[in-house]
C-alpha cells in the first residue's frame, strides 16, 4: 500500500524559482561613471582616427587629381611647342632675350610662324609675332589662390608665382577710332577687355596657369654649349626647362627646327 510522498525527497517550488531569478553579482550591478567615461573616450578616439583616414584619403585624391591636371596641361603645351618648331617655315626666326637676371626671366619671340599657338577660330595669324614668357601673378590673384587653399594658412607664401603666357599683336586689335575690332580674341561680347595690358601695352594669355620657373636655351654649335640669350636666328636645338610648383626637378624638353 502506497503511502504519502516523503517531503524530504521533493524540493519546494520556491527553490526552483529562486534559482531561475538569481543572477551573479556582476550581472546585477550597473556601469560606473568611470566606465562610461572610458567608453566615450574610446569612441572619440575611434571617430577621430576614422575621420583622419577619410580626410587623408580626400586630400590625397585631390592632390593626385591636381597633379594629373598639371601634367596634362604641360603635355599639351609641350606638344604644341614641338609642333610649332617642327613646322618652322623658311625665313622664320627665333629670338631669346633676358628681361631679368635674378631670378632669370626671358622672352622667346617667334617671327614668321603663322600657325603656331593659334587662338580662336582664325586659320592663321596675320601678324606672325608670338612671344612666350613667364608672367608674375598679380597680388589679387595670389591672395585669391591662398584664400581657396585650406593648407595655405599653415604654409609660408611663395616669394613669386608665375604663369607661362603668350602675347601677339592680334590679341587685342583696335580700329582707327580706338574701338576693339570684332575678331579681337581678348574681349567679351560687349567689347570689354578680359585682361589688363602690361607696361608695354601688350596683352597676355596664360598657357600654363602656374609655374615656378621657365628657362630657354639655344645650342651654339660653334661654342658647343647652351646659351641663354641670342638675337633673331634659326637655332637647330632649343631647350626648355619648366619647374612646376611642388616639384623638385624641372621637366626638360629639347625641340628641333626643320
Amino acid at each position: 500500500m502506497d503511502g504519502p510522498p516523503n517531503p524530504c525527497t521533493i524540493p519546494p517550488r520556491s527553490m526552483y524559482s529562486d534559482r531561475k531569478l538569481r543572477r551573479p553579482r556582476w550581472q546585477q550591478r550597473g556601469l560606473t561613471l568611470i566606465e562610461v567615461v572610458l567608453g566615450l573616450a574610446i569612441l572619440s578616439l575611434m571617430a577621430g582616427a576614422i575621420y583622419g583616414i577619410i580626410m587623408g584619403s580626400v586630400d590625397a585624391t585631390a592632390s593626385l587629381a591636381s597633379t594629373h591636371a598639371e601634367d596634362r596641361r604641360l603635355e599639351t603645351f609641350l606638344e604644341r611647342t614641338r609642333t610649332a618648331f617642327a613646322h618652322f617655315p623658311q625665313g622664320a626666326t627665333v629670338e631669346l632675350r633676358i628681361t631679368e637676371n635674378e631670378p632669370l626671366q626671358q622672352e622667346l619671340t617667334l617671327r614668321g610662324v603663322r600657325h603656331a599657338f593659334l587662338w580662336g577660330e582664325r586659320p592663321q595669324w596675320e601678324q606672325p609675332a608670338i612671344t612666350l614668357a613667364p608672367r608674375p601673378w598679380p597680388d589679387d590673384r595670389t591672395s585669391a589662390s591662398r584664400a581657396t587653399n585650406p593648407q595655405a594658412a599653415t604654409t609660408p607664401p611663395p616669394a613669386r608665382r608665375f604663369s607661362l603666357a603668350m602675347t601677339t599683336p592680334e590679341f587685342y586689335r583696335v580700329g582707327s577710332d580706338g574701338d576693339p575690332l570684332p575678331d579681337s580674341p581678348l574681349q567679351s561680347r560687349s567689347g570689354n577687355q578680359l585682361v589688363r595690358p602690361d607696361e608695354k601695352g601688350r596683352f597676355w594669355m596664360d598657357l600654363l596657369p602656374e609655374i615656378q620657373s621657365a628657362v630657354w636655351r639655344f645650342w651654339d654649335p660653334g661654342k658647343k654649349q647652351w646659351i641663354d640669350q641670342q638675337g633673331p636666328s634659326r637655332p637647330g636645338l632649343i631647350e626648355l626647362q619648366i619647374l612646376l610648383p611642388g616639384r623638385r626637378h624641372p621637366v626638360r624638353a629639347v625641340f628641333t627646327t626643320s
